[in-house]
Parts: C-alpha cells; structure tokens; sequence
C-alpha cells in the first residue's frame, strides 16, 4: 500500500523541542531522508533526531538528498524534480518523512521538493508536521516579545533587496531578520529612515536553542558597538519600541542574573 510524503519540522536545535507528533513519525516512517547542501556536507538535522532512530525497533532508511544553496533556478529546478522522482518511488511503497530545521512551511528547504512534489505526483498523499521556528526559539532566548496588542510583525530573509527592507519597515512595529542576520550593522541606516529610532529595541540570536547559543540584547544605538561574528544560524528582532531588559548580557550565551 501506497505510503504519505512527510514533512517534519524538527526545531531549532535543541532535540528537546522535537515534537511529539515528529518522534511518532520518525519512528513510524520507512524511509527519512536528508536534505544537505553538499554532499560530504554533515546535516545538521539529521544529528539532532539521531538519538530518536536509534529508538527505533527497525532501522529506517536514511536517504540524503543534495539541495545546493544556490540562485541557479534552472540547475536547481532540474535537482527538485530528480529528488522528487526519488521521493515518489519510495512513497509508493511506504512512508518518507523529510525531516528539516525548523518548521516545514516557513522559509525551509522542504518547500522547494514540497511544491514539486505537489505539482508532478498530484496522487501522493502529504502531510506536514510543524516544527519549532528559529523565529519563536530566539524570542524566548532573547526574552523578547515578538508581538503584544495589535502589533505587527514582518518577518524576511536577511539577503533581501535593501529598499524591499526600508519599505517593510515602514509599515511593521517589529521585524525579525533570518538567515545571516548578522548583516544587522548593514541595516540600520534603512531602519532609522523608516520609523525606528536608537532607542528601539533589538535582540541578535546566534545558534539558538544550541549550547554554542549567543545572545545580544540592547538598543539601536548599541548595535554598533558589538561584536558581530558571521554566522548564517542567527535570527535578528527589531522592536520599533523600547523595551526594558530585566537581565544582562554577556554576548557569551543566554544567562539569567
């Protein structure tokens, strides 16, 4: 019998915020397959739901799948449709369950074998299992509401074009930066000429959630003085209002005083 195509959301980082739904199917499904965006790349997913395979009365079957993180869409389109290919023919004879940093739906590579799959195998069953977002992990580390009221939110990939940025900012009380949001120095300028002000509050999550985890806290006006390693893990939050920061930072990880 025909199997489902699954995409599992596996959090952040820290295999703590797995979801119960997404252990269930890890140890249910035939086949799990591994997206890496280099071959003899280690995926980072993979290492964190090791430890609930290895639960797992019978081995599944680890199936890594290339997605290179590139803007060559006509090489990249023509790997989506092989991948899929793969996925269908293992579908066919039980269930495949993707697993993926995060959450399946927002800003994952799922989505890319996801809507390729949809679209040339329409007979395939699919499900999603939502992860915990690298966006909603780093609010908690950082202690910082993402929304109160009738705030609004806008949340973008970092390499966005930067008078895309400026006008998004514009109409957002708060914006969260992801994927090498340490550019965040790059931004400033934008932010200050679309309504925020140096006293606005900002947090910058590197490796959330994982015990190399990072955290600055401050205002606008502080981000020039810290110290910004390149990290393509780390999300940034900008509040258009100033909000009171109860605890201190160390830049040295998220710790409680």
């Amino acid at each position: 019998m025909a199997g489902t195509f699954i995409g599992v959301g596996v959090g952040p980082g820290d295999p703590e915020l797995i979801t119960l739904k997404a252990v269930k199917a890890l140890k249910a499904a035939e086949v799990i397959c591994v997206p890496k965006s280099h071959a003899k790349k280690p995926s980072m997913a993979l290492g964190m739901v090791k430890h609930i395979l290895a639960e797992r009365e019978h081995p599944a079957e680890i199936l890594e799948l290339v997605f290179p993180m590139t803007k060559d869409e006509l090489n990249n389109r023509k790997l989506w449709v092989e991948n899929a290919a793969i996925v269908a023919a293992k579908a066919k004879k039980g269930n495949v369950a993707f697993i993926t940093l995060g959450d399946p739906m927002l800003y994952s590579t799922f989505l890319y074998l996801y809507e390729c799959v949809k679209e040339t195998y329409p007979q395939l069953e699919l499900e999603i299992i939502p992860g915990v977002t690298s966006v909603t992990a780093a609010a908690a580390s950082a202690k910082l509401p993402l929304a109160e009221k009738e705030e609004v939110v806008t949340i973008m990939p970092s390499d966005l074009d930067p008078a895309l940025i400026e006008d998004a900012a514009k109409h957002a009380d708060n914006l969260v930066f992801m994927k090498c949001a340490h550019h965040i120095k790059e931004f400033i300028p934008i932010l200050l000429k679309s309504g925020f002000n140096q006293d606005s509050t900002i947090a910058l999550v590197k490796r959330c959630t994982l015990c190399e985890e990072k955290v600055l806290v401050g205002k606008i006006s502080d981000v020039d003085g810290w110290d910004i390693t390149e990290d393509y893990f780390s999300v940034a939050i900008v509040k258009k209002s100033q909000v009171p920061i109860h605890w201190k930072q160390n830049g040295k990880g998220c710790k409680n005083e």
